[in-house]
């Protein structure tokens, strides 16, 4: 909420700027014309470094994500390595990206993306997910959750059906 409070308050000062700027007097307002180009000016290279800052460090992010996506792996490349070897259907591979992404996910959330009319469909692959050791199941009041667990994951490779 810092962010919130910087915001709020910069708009504040640009406010009371503009309002002491339409005060002055018609000879002042030249001044105060060369005063807020300076200033918008200087905004404008405040925001270029951001910007360029950002881009830096997407390609820095992009640079890390090349370096870890490899060859695709074979089958027997996959066992020379130690990985394990899971297959999994669309509807799986889908439901383990979502709670990669979400973090934590119920069955009632797996119900509401897959379009499920009930909870047992949703219920029944979460189990098998985990009892596969892809997702980690925990118990949070009368609620199940799941998540990805990426400790018992590093060494499976998952496989899905060409598409």
């Amino acid at each position: 909420m810092d962010t919130d409070k910087q915001i709020t308050e910069e708009i504040n000062k640009l406010r009371e700027e503009i309002r002491l700027l339409s005060e002055k007097k018609e000879s002042d307002q030249g001044a105060g014309m060369i005063a807020l180009i300076k200033y918008v000016t200087e905004e404008r290279e405040r925001t270029e470094k951001l910007l360029m800052t950002m881009a830096e460090k997407i390609r820095r992010m992009e640079g890390r994500q090349q370096l870890t996506v490899q060859e695709p792996v074979s089958s027997e490349n996959a066992k020379k390595r130690g990985f394990e070897e899971i297959a999994l259907s669309d509807t799986d591979r889908l439901i383990v990206e979502f709670v990669q992404t979400k973090g934590l996910a119920c069955a009632d959330d797996i119900r509401e993306i897959m379009g499920y009319k009930g909870r047992n469909a949703a219920c029944t692959r979460l189990k098998k997910l985990c009892n596969e050791g892809l997702l980690q199941r925990f118990q949070l009041g009368h609620k199940v959750y799941y998540r990805f667990d990426a400790g018992k994951a590093t060494n499976t490779l998952i496989i899905s059906p060409p598409q």
